[in-house]
């Protein structure tokens, strides 16, 4: 990065290695806007995007290019709350699937994202299963 600090995604800098998603909002599986005004379903579509241009691991970022996509169809607000969900989940399986993806800044990114698939699919993080 050039220094440049990236967008703010609901007081969590995408550009930086601060990416808490403390602020992102309650534990339901509502993927529309919190009461803070932060769409966690926006704010994981764009932690992904942000590691399209930062040098990841091959295998991350295959992960990664599967993640952004399905995160771009629960982002786009046209699923229904339960497709919302398992997309989500589905998501959080990807993101599971990798260590780590070679870049810091990109791990911080993955790191919020898994807090946001976690959030968004509605239940806790139960480890990596088959998405069969």
């Amino acid at each position: 990065m050039s220094g440049d600090a990236g967008p703010d995604i609901g007081g969590t800098d995408v550009g930086g290695t601060d990416a808490d998603v403390s602020d992102v909002g309650g534990t339901d599986a509502d993927v529309s806007d919190d009461p803070d005004g932060v769409d966690p379903a926006t704010a994981l579509h764009e932690h992904l995007a942000a590691t399209e241009t930062l040098p990841v691991k091959r295998e991350a970022g295959w992960y990664l290019g599967e993640a952004q996509a399905l995160a771009g169809d629960v982002a786009s607000g046209e699923l229904d709350g339960e497709v919302a969900r398992e997309r989500a989940a589905e998501v959080r399986e990807l993101l599971a699937a990798f260590g780590e993806t070679g870049d810091s800044d990109a791990d911080d990114h993955v790191a919020a994202a898994r807090k946001l698939a976690d959030r968004i699919a509605g239940r806790p993080e139960t480890g990596s299963k088959s998405m069969g």
